[in-house]
């Protein structure tokens, strides 16, 4: 089961008022539903790969609807694919609409109830149906966090987005091919946020889970890059040092080094691949109390008087 699957049916596990059943079934139908005309007459379809959706859409359904409800299974001839629950709305289809307070010709935006929009608890019910019918969110396995509901007009995207900003959502609206407009999230902190809106406490308790653990991999990671690069760097270093102090020995001029010059110089040959931190750990146990900027002034000494010569 997808991520996005298992935020909606968390969602549906929940209890709900009349009024919120009306408005998750009000979103749901407006981003899911599809008006169909034949000879019969007209009639709404929903479809879902969801069985729990199925059921809970047939029961919210028959409190609303005066009319038939027709139920379809329609099986992929690809076994991989998941089943597709198709319910099929004939009758007072236009009572139904009044009730959800949808305006089903999209001559003009119809405008949610006022006690919608000023009660949380019911425009939550509203939104949640709006992502159950034409929602998704990526897994949070992935880097690539996003949340997505779709469309089926600009109007109604934009209205979806100014009632989001008022709970600072800031949702971004982009246009599909298929004439079908997305409104989107993409920092994983508001994805898990409005995750949150929805009321799927477990769905964000996982998300989150899984985006610390990734988190604090990414930055271990990045900690051992870190130490690696700086350890090519202190044998870089190194092996530059060890190269000018012995070109010194060999032409007997070491001793006119300082003697804690000389003294630094005998712990890098002795060990080439310690950092200036253990070297002057150990140039303070020989009697010379010096910090990580005076090794590595001291060796800048060495290596500007081995050029010299």
């Amino acid at each position: 089961m997808s991520f996005a699957l298992e935020v909606k049916e968390e969602i549906l596990t929940h209890s709900f008022s009349q009024t919120q059943k009306r408005a998750l079934l009000s979103g749901l139908v407006k981003a899911n539903g599809e008006l169909v005309y034949n000879q019969k007459g007209e009639s709404l379809r929903l479809t879902t790969i969801s069985n729990r959706v199925a059921r809970t859409l047939i029961i919210f359904t028959k409190e609303f609807f005066q009319g038939s409800l027709e139920i379809a299974i329609i099986q992929k001839k690809s076994l991989k694919k998941n089943k597709t629950f198709q319910l099929t709305l004939k009758g007072n289809l236009e009572d139904f609409f009044t009730k959800l307070a949808i305006n089903p010709l999209e001559t003009e935006l119809t405008p949610l109830p006022c006690e919608w929009v000023s009660d949380v608890n019911i425009l939550r019910a509203y939104v949640a149906g709006l992502f159950i019918g034409a929602g998704s969110v990526n897994s949070p396995e992935t880097s690539n966090y996003h949340l997505e509901i779709q469309f089926k007009s600009l109007a109604e995207a934009d209205q979806f987005n100014k009632l989001m900003v008022t709970y600072d959502f800031v949702f971004k609206i982009l246009s599909r091919k298929n004439e079908r407009f997305i409104s989107y999230l993409k920092k994983s902190a508001m994805v898990s946020d409005f995750i949150k809106f929805l009321d799927a406490p477990q769905s964000v308790l996982k998300f989150e889970n899984i985006r610390i653990s990734r988190d604090m991999v990414n930055n271990i990671n990045r900690i051992q890059n870190i130490d690696i690069s700086n350890q090519t760097r202190t044998i870089a270093a190194s092996e530059g040092q060890i190269k000018a102090i012995k070109l010194l020995k060999s032409q007997d001029k070491l001793e006119s080094l300082s003697e804690k010059a000389q003294s630094l110089a005998q712990l890098r040959v002795k060990y080439p691949d310690a950092s200036y931190q253990e070297l002057s750990q150990k140039m303070q146990k020989s009697g010379y109390n010096i910090t990580k900027s005076g090794i590595s002034n001291l060796f800048r000494q060495i290596l500007k008087f081995a050029n010299y010569h």
